[in-house]
């Protein structure tokens, strides 16, 4: 039977849970029959979670769903993003590295081709089910490091599989079931999605993970709505359609991350106020007098900027 967890009552690296056979059943027989034609499970080296997991400071990993091929789901992959400890939120934020990601294959893969990666999966899913909102369709899960280690310390094997499921209730796709490779009926589950209800991380403080959401708010307050609907229409569907969504699913990933980086400065205000001066009232200038073109362009050197100045480590 299900068992339900409350995330915002425990720590971030105790996120996931043993779940029975019934349970791990139900998830990927759901999963199955919803997706006929999607690849049901990848492999999962044992070596790659143990790389991320011993890097500093990690409460635990996002498995953001990626496909090599847009076109060919038999390509499917997963990223593996290291997270920290934080108390902002009830899901800590990505660490982004430089050099970028490991797989669960244990290959190590760019910054550019992860997001690459990621907005494949997008692409597919938008086929396979058009109605879904492009915020809402699942990227990923979280699973912290304590029960990871439990997983992986429970059973001596060097290959697991990471089943994909699907909640019914609570129209909940991509949800991982965590599998010894070598037989033994032992299933990790309950890891948190991303996005969440709120986000991934989902927000536990009045802080929004959204970058332009929080930086608008903050330098116009109450006048700031009909901006952001400007700009949210900009990015979740000019940029997706007519242009480049890899550029959406990086802001997406690195958002919430970037805001916590900018949170810790002794500069905050100014900051925000030199990116809406420099690159918001920019595009927003630009998208209305339908000058798309230019507006993408300072989105690419906005994105740039922030993760090259506060992200990479």
């Amino acid at each position: 039977m299900k068992q339900e967890m409350l995330i915002t009552q425990i720590s971030p690296d105790q996120v996931g849970e043993f779940i029975s056979e019934s349970f791990y059943q139900e998830l990927t027989e759901n999963f199955q029959q919803k997706f006929p034609t999607e690849v049901k499970s990848v492999m999962l080296s044992r070596t790659a979670v143990e790389t991320v997991l011993n890097a500093e400071n990690i409460s635990g990993i996002k498995f953001m769903n990626g496909l090599e091929d847009a076109n060919d789901p038999s390509s499917r992959m997963l990223v593996l993003i290291p997270c920290n400890y934080t108390v902002t939120a009830s899901l800590p934020n990505s660490i982004i590295n430089q050099h970028g990601f490991m797989t669960n294959t244990g290959e190590v893969i760019s910054l550019e081709r992860t997001w690459q990666v990621l907005f494949n999966h997008v692409l597919n899913f938008k086929k396979l089910d058009p109605v879904m909102a492009y915020t809402q369709i699942n990227r990923g899960s979280f699973f912290g490091r304590v029960r990871l280690i439990e997983t992986l310390d429970a059973v001596d094997c060097d290959q697991f599989i990471y089943h994909f499921g699907y909640l019914i209730e609570e129209n909940l796709l991509y949800k991982p079931v965590i599998q010894p490779a070598n037989g033994v009926k032992m299933y990790t589950e309950q890891a948190m999605p991303c996005p969440g209800t709120s986000g991934c991380p989902a927000v536990t403080t009045s802080n929004d993970p959204c970058a332009l959401t929080r930086i608008t708010t903050t330098m116009l307050g109450t006048e700031a709505e009909g901006q952001l609907n400007t700009l949210r229409a900009f990015r979740d569907k000019i940029l997706t359609d007519k242009f480049s969504g890899v550029e959406v699913e990086k802001y997406y990933t690195i958002s919430a991350s970037l805001l916590e980086a900018i949170d810790k400065t002794p500069n905050q205000e100014a900051i925000f106020k030199g990116l809406y001066d420099k690159y918001i009232a920019t595009s927003l200038n630009a998208i209305n007098q339908n000058d798309e073109e230019t507006a993408f362009v300072l989105f690419q050197e906005a994105m740039q900027h922030l993760t090259e100045t506060y992200l990479y480590q």
